[in-house]
């Protein structure tokens, strides 16, 4: 575990290259193009487009208690689209950065961090759409919004420690980022973004349970839609923290432990 501790102290000490790392990151997926970062806003919203048509226009489909499906929705997709997009950049953050890891003095656990920061970017321009969302269809925001904190800390947890893992793991089975991309479309249905857990039968309840991300899709929902504090789904709190260390802790052993032979490999 002292090993841990070490591994995270790095954090802070490259905190300033982490931060212009990001940026970069972020400006570097769309140079030559003319809408630039906006495309990462233009993605996400084309995708809200599609879904509103097809379920509130079509199906007339509505959240739970007469919500807005498209409110429902987007409040569920927006910690979602945070956690895809990290892990499916954080896959590939060792081997796309071979330059860097090749130089015994660059600190490479400090890489899917860069992602996860840059993607937050993102995450920040969505929750204010968001928000005007919630605000057009007549919902208060309240001080239960402060919660958002918690709920994004406690997702960046989970993500950091399941990036260290596949991102190392990339490095000598590349098979890994294909894998990722399959697990992670049969995920998006198993949380309730689109549907509720009353769709499902009750005997079939407890599996989806067991999906730890429904507690930061469902908390989102609480801070925006329901005014319900943190602490009134204690159960779920204690099911996600003792899954999200478990990764975390498990992503940073394995990462350590193959960090040494990154170099040689790529």
């Amino acid at each position: 575990m002292l090993h841990i501790f070490t591994f995270l102290r790095k954090f802070y000490r490259y905190r300033g290259m982490i931060w212009a790392m990001s940026k970069h990151d972020l400006a570097s997926r769309y140079i030559g193009t003319i809408g630039g970062p906006l495309w990462a806003i233009l993605h996400p919203v084309a995708t809200v487009l599609i879904y509103w048509v097809v379920f509130s226009l079509g199906f007339k489909a509505m959240g739970p208690s007469g919500i807005p499906f498209v409110l429902y929705f987007v409040s569920g997709f927006v910690p979602w689209l945070l956690f895809t997009n990290s892990i499916v950049a954080s896959v590939s953050a060792v081997t796309g950065n071979a330059h860097l890891v090749k130089k015994t003095v660059f600190p490479t656990e400090v890489l899917p961090i860069v992602n996860l920061v840059s993607e937050t970017f993102t995450h920040v321009t969505m929750l204010l759409i968001l928000f005007g969302i919630v605000w057009y269809y007549g919902y208060k925001l309240t001080p239960f919004l402060f919660q958002l904190a918690y709920y994004y800390f406690a997702l960046c947890f989970s993500v950091l420690g399941l990036s260290w893992l596949l991102s190392s793991l990339q490095v000598f089975h590349r098979d890994v980022s294909q894998g990722v991309t399959v697990i992670l479309n049969f995920w998006f249905w198993l949380t309730p973004i689109v549907w509720t857990s009353d769709m499902v039968p009750e005997k079939y309840r407890w599996m989806l349970q067991l999906n730890p991300l429904a507690y930061v899709v469902e908390g989102y929902r609480k801070s925006l839609l329901h005014q319900q504090p943190a602490w009134a789904d204690v159960t779920g709190g204690v099911y996600y923290w003792c899954v999200a260390v478990t990764m975390f802790v498990a992503g940073a052993h394995v990462f350590r432990r193959l960090k040494p032979e990154f170099a040689d490999v790529l």
